[in-house]
C-alpha cells in the first residue's frame, strides 16, 4: 500500500470517525444472486467467499494478513425482525479441527497494527575490502606460505530496518483502519429489511482449502460450503 494512498484514506475516514457504526453493503437483489445461498422458514440468506485478490481491491487495509473474508446476506421474513449477532457465525476449515468465530473491527485493526509493528525490513547487498598484509602467511587454502601485500575479501552486509516504520503501524493507522472495517462490516441488531456485509474470520488461509460457514437461524444450524 502506497503512502500517499494510505495518508488519503487517513483523512477520509478520521473525518467520519463518529460514524463508525458498521453500515455493511447493498444487499443484492436476491440471496441467489450469492454464490452460496439457500432458504428457510421464510428466510434466505446468501455468502461469497473473498479471494485475496478481491480482498485487495475491497478494502485498503491488508485484511488478508489475518483474515478469512465473507461477504453475507441475509434476507428477513416479510414484517418478522430478524436479529443478527455475529456470535451467531462460525467458519470451519474442512477436513480439520480448525475454526473460528468472526472478529470485531476493533480486533482486526489491533493485529494489523501489531503485525505492522513487528514488520522488518531486510536487506542483502554485496561488500568488498582491501587491506595490505606484510611479511608472509600460511594459506590454508593452498596449503603455501602466502607472501604479503595487497588483498581483497568479499561478503554480504544485512541490514535490518527499525520495526514500526510501515503504514498500518501507528495509532491512528488502527484507528483508520477500524473505521474501514466497522463501515463495512455485516450490521448487528433487529431488522426487517434485508442487510449485508463482510465477516473478518481470524484463519490462516492456505491453497486449495475448503471452508465451510455455519449460521445459528431460528435455533437452526445452517451450513454454507465454499472452495
Amino acid at each position: 500500500m502506497s503512502r500517499k494512498l494510505w495518508s488519503v484514506l487517513t483523512v477520509g475516514c478520521l473525518a467520519s470517525l463518529a460514524f463508525a457504526a458498521p453500515k455493511g453493503t447493498v444487499p443484492r437483489s436476491s440471496a441467489n444472486r450469492y454464490p452460496a445461498h439457500t432458504q428457510g422458514d421464510g428466510i434466505s440468506i446468501g455468502a461469497t467467499l473473498l479471494t485475496p485478490k478481491e480482498a485487495r481491491k475491497t478494502f485498503v487495509s491488508d485484511v488478508n494478513r489475518c483474515c478469512v473474508v465473507i461477504e453475507f446476506a441475509i434476507y428477513p421474513e416479510k414484517d418478522k425482525p430478524l436479529t443478527v449477532s455475529l456470535d451467531s457465525f462460525t467458519l470451519r476449515l474442512t477436513g480439520s479441527e480448525t475454526a473460528a468465530k468472526p472478529s470485531s473491527a476493533k480486533v482486526v485493526s489491533a493485529t494489523l497494527q501489531k503485525k505492522a509493528q513487528d514488520q522488518r525490513d531486510v536487506s542483502v547487498s554485496p561488500t568488498a575490502s582491501v587491506g595490505y598484509e606484510s611479511g608472509s602467511a600460511y594459506d590454508p587454502a593452498t596449503g603455501t606460505q602466502r607472501r604479503g601485500g595487497v588483498y581483497t575479501t568479499a561478503g554480504v552486509a544485512v541490514a535490518i530496518a527499525s520495526p514500526g516504520g510501515e503504514p498500518g503501524s501507528s495509532e491512528k493507522d488502527r484507528a483508520v483502519m477500524e473505521t474501514e472495517l466497522s463501515e463495512k462490516g455485516l450490521p448487528e441488531g433487529a431488522t426487517t429489511a434485508p442487510v449485508a456485509g463482510y465477516l473478518y474470520f481470524p484463519i490462516s488461509r492456505t491453497q486449495k482449502a475448503t471452508y465451510q460457514l455455519e449460521y445459528m437461524l431460528n435455533g437452526n444450524k445452517v451450513k454454507l460450503a465454499f472452495q
